[in-house]
């Protein structure tokens, strides 16, 4: 069984995306400083993280960098301590990932992309990671009518064995440690989490854990699903308040 830290408390917050989808409010804003009921989309995350026990949060940066830098400063705002990955090219969720996480060396960290809402219990998920002996979890959702989402397949002990095919997808929250980390092309490499990561673990016999999420998704990647969170929040339905 693989041991992990029981005080994960450190966490990656993925920020280098361009928000292409989102134009023309990504054209001079970056989308995780998009509003949302008088906060803004990373507010919200390192906010959540600390509230889930997390003390150190490394932001991977690329467009519009500068901008997110200035906004979240030290981190003592949110009782954080911030790391900056800065990418001068964008190395992609692998290598974003890998790159991001040198400061926390061999330790198991939580990640999350900074544009997504979701309401999963991080301690719980932390306990279930650790009970489970695998050495990556993955947050999993089954899709709702309409969802266009690459699935993914587990057997009946909730490892995952496919991916492409199945009952899930992938919300983008996650549990990695060290193993995940040494799989990946070396840190300033562009790479695929789930090609460069996930599926080459499987493939050598390691275990990847699901974690399913039953509660609220939205990764807010168009304007349709950014006007849905804001009228789920609006609603009662998102709550951005954690203490």
């Amino acid at each position: 069984m693989c041991m992990v830290n029981k005080k994960t408390d450190k966490a990656v917050l993925l920020a280098a995306g361009f928000g292409t989808r989102l134009r023309p409010l990504t054209l001079t804003i970056p989308k995780p400083l998009l509003p949302l009921d008088g906060t803004v989309l990373i507010d919200h995350q390192l906010r959540y993280l600390a509230s889930s026990g997390i003390k150190e949060v490394a932001v991977n940066l690329h467009y519009l960098g500068e901008k997110i830098k200035k906004h979240i400063g030290d981190g003592s705002s949110f009782n954080l301590k911030i790391h900056y990955s800065e990418e001068p090219k964008i190395l992609g969720t692998g290598g974003g990932i890998k790159k991001a996480s040198l400061p926390f060396g061999k330790e198991t960290f939580v990640a999350l992309n900074s544009d997504t809402l979701i309401d999963v219990d991080i301690k719980k998920l932390i306990e279930h990671h650790q009970k489970s002996g695998a050495v990556a979890t993955m947050v999993l959702k089954e899709p709702a009518v309409g969802d266009n989402y690459n699935t993914i397949t587990i057997d009946d002990k909730g490892f995952i064995t496919e991916f492409g095919h199945g009952k899930y997808f992938y919300t983008g929250l996650q549990i990695i440690g060290p193993e995940m980390i040494e799989m990946l092309p070396s840190a300033n490499t562009e790479s695929c989490l789930i090609n460069d990561g996930y599926m080459k673990l499987i493939q050598s016999g390691k275990r990847v854990g699901s974690y399913i999420h039953k509660g609220y998704f939205n990764d807010l990647g168009t304007f349709d699903r950014y006007e849905k969170a804001k009228e789920d929040v609006k609603a009662g339905r998102f709550n951005l308040q954690y203490t």
